[in-house]
């Protein structure tokens, strides 16, 4: 009886002990299950060295730290007057915008290398041949010019052909004179719109096979471009009198409805320093005198004051007859070409007609700054531009400003006159 009852109190002792062990252990479990899964979002440390190991961010706080000895009446007034600052717009201090940096984009002239806007840069210029000779004189508006190109006609004398973009305000250009082949080869460098009055049967030759916008005063009807002065014919011949204006031209490119503007692909043939650059090279040039002909030698003076050069021609100061101004070029190129008696018709054999042979290349000076330098020029075909090169065939780059550019026969190469002689400028 003793050993049972032993053997049934051990049993309800260990009943008593057991039972709270295993309540004591699932809860163990259960809470540390738990504990595990809150252990996942616990930041895990990089080990390594000192060097490689990465500090964890503090957490920021999101909500405000109040300072306990803050009463929650003070606290409420603070909030209300910082909700007050951020809503209205007379306490607002607004925070100046900031624009972005736009450089604006510069453009400089195809024909005088000096700034301009992008719709100057793109407009078309216009090419006038002006009368060249004495009894002619004086030329009217020929100081308006960016460039001026002078070549041989028959008798030893010149003609010019005047390039410039800014001529709708001009009041009168001439007198007009008529066209020769191998200046409409040199308005093809510009992509002008070539105003003239009549020209050599051969002129008309190229006019029908060659895509030239003009205006002709003599064989096309543009009543309201050109028109006769009557107080030049009181003392000249009838063929000195036939005049322009800008506002005639821009009716006659109206009237033809001519394209005004470059042809998108165009980019120049001139290149051009960006400020005034003092050349070196062959030597100084404070005197050029160009010969022609044997009777005909027009002459450049340099003057350092305004560093341009003055010309003059027949013994005098060339002057613009509309301005009384004599007409001056920062930049003066001379151009030597082939000159030659044109015999392909009986007109021209009679007349005395020549041809200049303007493709190819050359050779040539270029002065300005009172210096000078041997250059090279360079024209594939005649419809082509005729670009300037130094002698190492590099570009050769221009003062910016106007430009006088004297075609000469090679036959002068040697007769050029470029000294440092001081002379009177008018």
């Amino acid at each position: 009886m003793l050993s049972e009852f032993i053997k049934h109190l051990n049993a309800k002792k260990i009943l008593f002990v057991a039972v709270p062990a295993v309540l004591v252990l699932a809860l163990v479990l259960v809470f540390g299950i738990r504990g595990c899964q809150k252990s996942k979002n616990v930041p895990v440390p990089i080990t390594g060295t000192s060097a490689e190991m990465q500090t964890p961010e503090p957490e920021i706080p999101t909500e405000p730290i109040i300072d306990s000895s803050e009463t929650s009446e003070e606290l409420a007034e603070t909030q209300a007057s910082e909700s007050q600052t951020e809503t209205d717009p007379e306490t607002t201090k607004k925070q100046p915008y900031t624009y972005p940096v736009y450089e604006t984009p510069t453009y400089y002239s195809y024909l005088t290398g000096l700034k301009c806007t992008r719709k100057e840069q793109r407009k078309r210029p216009v090419s006038i041949i002006i009368n060249n000779i004495r009894d002619a004189m004086p030329n009217v508006g020929i100081s308006k010019a960016d460039i001026v190109y002078e070549c041989t006609v028959e008798g030893g004398v010149t003609r010019l052909m005047m390039v410039l973009s800014d001529y709708e305000d001009v009041p009168v250009i001439g007198s007009v004179r008529s066209s020769r082949e191998y200046f409409i080869d040199l308005s093809r460098t510009h992509d002008t719109i070539y105003v003239h009055a009549g020209g050599n049967p051969q002129d008309y030759d190229q006019f029908d096979i060659r895509p030239i916008d003009r205006m002709d005063g003599v064989n096309m009807n543009f009543p309201n471009t050109f028109y006769r002065d009557a107080e030049r014919r009181k003392t000249m011949s009838l063929e000195h009198t036939l005049m322009t204006s800008g506002e005639g031209i821009v009716k006659g490119i109206e009237q033809k409805n001519y394209r005004t503007t470059y042809n998108s692909d165009y980019k120049g043939p001139f290149n051009f320093y960006e400020e005034f650059t003092d050349i070196t090279g062959s030597g100084v040039a404070n005197y050029v005198c160009v010969p022609y002909s044997n009777g005909f030698k027009p002459e450049f003076i340099y003057n350092p004051d305004d560093k341009l050069y003055y010309r003059k021609q027949f013994g005098a100061a060339h002057i613009d007859g509309a301005t009384g101004e004599q007409i001056k070029f920062e930049n003066v190129l001379v151009i030597f070409a082939e000159y030659s008696a044109y015999r392909a018709n009986a007109i021209a054999i009679r007349e005395g007609h020549l041809a200049c042979k303007l493709t190819g290349a050359g050779y040539g000076f270029y002065i300005t700054g009172g210096q000078y330098k041997i250059i090279k020029w360079q024209k594939e075909t005649r419809e082509s531009s005729l670009y300037l090169y130094e002698t190492d065939n590099t570009k050769l780059y221009l003062n910016p400003g106007k430009s006088f550019i004297c075609v000469t026969s090679t036959a002068y190469n040697k007769s050029v006159v470029i000294n440092a002689d001081i002379k009177e400028v008018k």
